[in-house]
């Protein structure tokens, strides 16, 4: 081990269920740990927990984890193919993606490589946006939801209720790949649009299977995608790179980012409208229909009898105010004057609250959610700009036309509740008058005198409601409750006859007025439920399209075979499945941008690790079907003048790899082990200059023979470009993987047993003996730390070992 290094470990820490995927946030001393049970668990630096998400589902598991850019949210993977955007403040979850199969792979990267910030950098005018949002200077702000029910258990502050996808701060584009097990690769703009479909069955490629990887470069001209296909045994697997030209993507960036802009927006504005809605169907009540199962037991007691109908006895009481004997035993015996109170304070208090949310809410977002359509609308119009990513006028009129719809819905809610509570109050208001007097009780001064409005009131209200009667085969259909037809996803049971109205009169004898495009179609028969599902589909119609337009455009470039992997074993159980290890990275030099892909073609720990890249920027020149590849392997580490010291006699003559990342685009991070007998985990830096431009082999695109199964691949020793400084011996732990963060320069070691991980600070400058003695006692003081665990550490300490030693074995 060198006498110095610039990796200074700051603790080692116990995990209580056994981990399987770790990653570092970009921005924060933060990282994501995804455990065996399916969860995920966000954790500082210091170790502290932030907090931990629970799987969807008892048996779902995480396949990856992908952190955006600017490190405010973290995408998690499922095995079931769903993909949640969690908000690393509180593990909200913002935006849920459904992926068919299972996710495989998660990468998120950024443009950061336009031409137009090329030229910008190069002293070159910048080319000004021409779309900028304007909608706060138009539009209301959204009021809170309210805090009374289920759905708005994590309230959001005024300043984040339009903006809960988090897209308010994001100056550059970034999108989300997600790959899944059935040949497919998907893109997403901000993690929430999509810009991209690529199916390779839908591609002349051949080579389908399931997606390991998935990389686009941050000019975003190249995607890589790694597979692996079956061979031509059943025990037999080949990985293939794929490179697929990306020209629509890189050349309308700027109308993609304007785009996912605004889809973020109505995203964000549908689910606050779903939310809405959700409210008020718990802000209806059940009891409402109280006095319809009520009058429906009344009027099959009639019916029996053969004493008349509801309607005549209810006409008959307000003509002449004389009940019938049945009509005054249901009213003092079945409805009673205290539960009359009740339901009309019930019928006043769940239709008070549901108009506040249709006149506060419920508009208010219908109105933005229409205003943003037409923003878009406008974008289709521009064929140059928008149409050519298949952003279709005709489409997106629609889905302005079904906001106006649904507008008019909410319209026609708040009548609904109008009329029905007018008449409510003048129908029980009448009623416990009635009942009053029955009971010789004392009648309220207020209450005793109707208006001859009153009348015409409890009038409407018995020729509405009180006119289907039991006929001796299905029973009456009493329909006192108007409101809550509207809340369920299924169509009006009793639809509002607007047939009377003026202008609906004025439009179906006008015509030229009837069929004119600028009016919003009426769907009299569809409740609020299902136009707002109806709403969301129409709007994911329109907006997705780009999304196949962009995927049929990408052109496969390059095929190239790169390993063969053959079981050894007859038993599956005898054999660990074979997992390449692979890191993709974009690096931008002397004006040219590589797509670098390293990978391993064995199981791990093992002897190679090869580099592949592929230029990103030529993809249209002669030799854009060549990928460029060099082996690399490690021998004795340091450079040779200081091999040759005493001091370094007992160093390791050759190393095996563990793992591999990139740290940032000029070095690789590496986990290797030493190739002897106890030998012990090594964390190295190498440089890729390393490896130099003119060993790399150039390979031509479609070849038949396996890439890395030639003896024409340069293989170069790196170890002697590893400096003193940059590699460090792991003592007493077993690892078994790491992850690392250049841009936080930090690192975490997984052990081999899953259940502890060891952090280090990368990049430390040189330290005093002072500084030295104190990360001694720091040292010590972790291990009592986790001395303290006891046998667990113990328990753990012999499965490491055993774990190990079977993998090394194996």
């Amino acid at each position: 081990m060198p006498e110095q290094s610039s990796f200074r470990q700051t603790d080692e820490k116990h995990v209580s269920t056994e981990v399987q995927l770790l990653e570092w946030s970009p921005k924060m001393d933060l990282i994501a740990l995804a455990n065996v049970q399916g969860e995920v668990v966000l954790h500082r630096l210091s170790w502290q927990k932030v907090w931990t998400l629970a799987p969807p589902s008892e048996s779902t598991k995480v396949h990856a984890l992908a952190w955006r850019t600017d490190g405010k949210v973290l995408a998690v993977g499922y095995s079931s193919g769903a993909v949640l955007l969690c908000n690393v403040e509180n593990s909200t979850i913002l935006h849920k993606l459904e992926i068919s199969g299972q996710v495989t792979c998660l990468k998120w990267i950024c443009e950061t490589l336009s031409e137009v910030k090329n030229k910008a950098a190069d002293g070159m005018e910048e080319e000004k946006s021409y779309y900028e949002d304007k909608s706060a200077e138009y539009l209301p702000k959204l009021p809170q939801l309210s805090k009374s029910y289920g759905v708005s258990s994590k309230v959001q502050s005024e300043e984040t209720v339009e903006d809960t996808k988090k897209l308010k701060d994001q100056t550059d584009l970034n999108i989300l790949l997600v790959g899944n097990a059935q040949d497919r690769v998907e893109l997403f703009a901000y993690g929430i649009f999509p810009v991209g479909v690529l199916d390779l069955n839908q591609q002349s490629v051949a080579k389908t299977g399931k997606i390991l990887a998935a990389c686009l470069s941050q000019d975003l001209k190249l995607l890589t995608v790694m597979v692996e296909s079956d061979g031509n045994t059943a025990d037999e697997k080949l990985g293939y790179l794929l490179s697929f030209e990306s020209i629509l993507l890189a050349s309308r960036y700027k109308e993609i980012k304007a785009l996912a802009t605004k889809f973020g927006m109505v995203s964000t504005f549908l689910q606050y409208l779903h939310n809405t809605v959700k409210q008020m169907s718990e802000a209806w009540e059940d009891i409402l229909l109280e006095m319809d199962s009520k009058l429906v037991k009344f009027a099959e007691e009639k019916y029996k009898t053969a004493s008349g109908t509801v309607s005549n006895d209810f006409l008959e009481l307000l003509m002449f105010g004389t009940p019938s004997a049945e009509l005054q035993a249901f009213l003092l015996h079945e409805l009673t004057e205290k539960g009359l109170k009740k339901l009309g304070h019930s019928i006043e208090t769940s239709y008070s609250n549901i108009q506040k949310m249709v006149l506060k809410n419920l508009q208010s977002v219908s109105q933005a959610i229409s205003y943003h359509l037409n923003d878009i609308k406008g974008m289709a119009l521009w064929y140059d700009k928008f149409g050519v990513l298949g952003l279709s006028p005709q489409s997106v009129h629609e889905a302005v036309s079904y906001a106006g719809s649904f507008m008019l819905k909410t319209v026609e809610l708040q009548q609904v509740i109008d009329g029905s509570m007018k008449n409510f109050k003048a129908f029980f208001r009448w009623l416990y008058v009635v009942i009053q007097r029955l009971s010789d009780e004392p009648i309220p001064a207020e209450l005793n005198k109707m208006t001859q409005q009153d009348l015409n009131f409890v009038a409407d209200f018995l020729k509405e409601n009180f006119t289907e009667e039991m006929d001796g085969s299905q029973t009456s259909g009493f329909k006192l409750e108007r409101v809550g037809q509207y809340l369920k996803n299924e169509n009006l049971q009793d639809p509002t006859d607007n047939s009377s109205n003026p202008w609906t009169q004025f439009v179906k004898t006008s015509t030229h007025v009837k069929d004119s495009p600028l009016l919003f179609p009426v769907h009299t028969h569809k409740s609020l439920v299902q136009m707002e599902n109806q709403l969301e589909s129409v709007i994911n119609n329109a907006l997705f399209r780009p999304s196949t337009v962009i995927g049929q455009s990408l052109q496969c470039k390059g095929i190239y075979p790169l390993w063969k992997y053959r079981k050894h074993s007859s038993s599956a159980k005898e054999e660990k499945v074979f997992v390449p290890k692979i890191s993709q990275f974009t690096v931008c030099s002397d004006s040219t941008t590589y797509q670098y892909t390293v990978f391993t073609t064995k199981p791990s720990p093992c002897e190679l690790l090869y580099v592949a890249r592929q230029k990103a920027n030529g993809l249209s020149s002669s030799s854009s079907s060549e990928l460029e590849v060099i082996a690399a392997k490690f021998g004795q580490l340091g450079p040779v003048a200081e091999v040759e010291n005493k001091e370094d006699v007992h160093r390791c003559k050759h190393h095996k790899i563990l793992d591999v990342s990139f740290y940032d685009e000029k070095t690789l991070s590496l986990l290797l082990l030493e190739d002897e007998t106890d030998g012990l985990a090594v964390l190295a830096q190498v440089p890729l200059s390393a490896l130099a431009d003119t060993q790399y082999r150039h390979i031509n695109s479609n070849q038949s023979n396996v890439v890395t199964d030639g003896d024409d691949i340069v293989v170069v020793d790196v170890a002697p470009h590893v400096d003193q400084m940059n590699f460090r011996q792991l003592e007493d732990m077993k690892a078994v993987s790491f992850v690392v963060s250049g841009t936080r320069k930090v690192a975490c070691v997984l052990f081999s047993s899953r259940r502890r991980v060891r952090l280090f600070l990368m990049d430390v400058e040189d330290e005093d003996d002072d500084d030295d003695d104190e990360e001694e006692q720091d040292h010590s003081h972790s291990n009592q730390d986790i001395s303290k665990d006891g046998d667990v550490d113990e328990d753990e300490d012999k499965e490491n070992t055993s774990l190990e030693n079977s993998g090394i074995d194996g």
